[in-house]
């Protein structure tokens, strides 16, 4: 054997082993990918939606409730109509809880952005198929989860908003309740 016939012998056999090897590489499945641009597309209708919320809503919500809780107080130790009572003590809960609502609309909107990341890491994984088929499966499980759990959340998000929202609308006339209406107590 020559040197030529080696170097043609070493040459074809490289390139059949490298077209043998690559036709055993597995591809991205499509579907897959699909599902997980479902996933990234509702974890961005979520963002979008948190975003849009006026999250300054809560602090004045905490704010009347700094400014007017001694004034709730004073008119709880007083005796009260069921009507009254009922009305201001929905409205003391209801504004004591606006620093919670506050912190759950950031835990998830924190929660949407850092699943946002880890789809798009997935995604990218996924395209040039760098884990094993049970792996992507898994995540695929793990992170369809973690996207309802989020979508679920943030309709409790929106709730909580909501009855935010009526609370400051109702202030008003919550204040005209907390104002002392006993004549000998306005002379003090």
């Amino acid at each position: 054997m020559n040197l030529n016939s080696g170097i043609l012998f070493a040459v074809s056999a490289a390139l059949f082993l490298s077209t043998s090897v690559s036709s055993c590489k597995r591809t991205a499945d499509p579907r897959r990918i699909a599902t997980v641009d479902s996933l990234i597309n509702a974890v961005e209708a979520v963002r979008l939606t948190l975003n849009e919320l006026d999250t300054d809503r809560y602090a004045d919500a905490q704010a009347i409730f700094r400014s007017r809780s001694a004034l709730f107080l004073e008119r709880f130790n007083d005796t009260l109509d069921k009507p009254t009572a009922a009305i201001l003590g929905e409205q003391f809960v209801q504004l004591r809880e606006s620093a919670h609502r506050a912190a759950d609309h950031r835990m998830m909107l924190d929660a949407a952005q850092r699943t946002a990341i880890r789809l798009k890491e997935l995604q990218q994984d996924m395209i040039h198929v760098a884990l094993p088929e049970e792996g992507t499966r898994t995540a695929l499980v793990q992170e369809t989860a973690v996207v309802e759990g989020i979508e679920n959340g943030v309709m409790q998000v929106i709730a909580n908003y909501q009855a935010n929202h009526r609370v400051l609308e109702h202030q008003a006339s919550v204040d005209s309740l907390l104002a002392d209406t006993l004549p000998e107590r306005r002379t003090r």
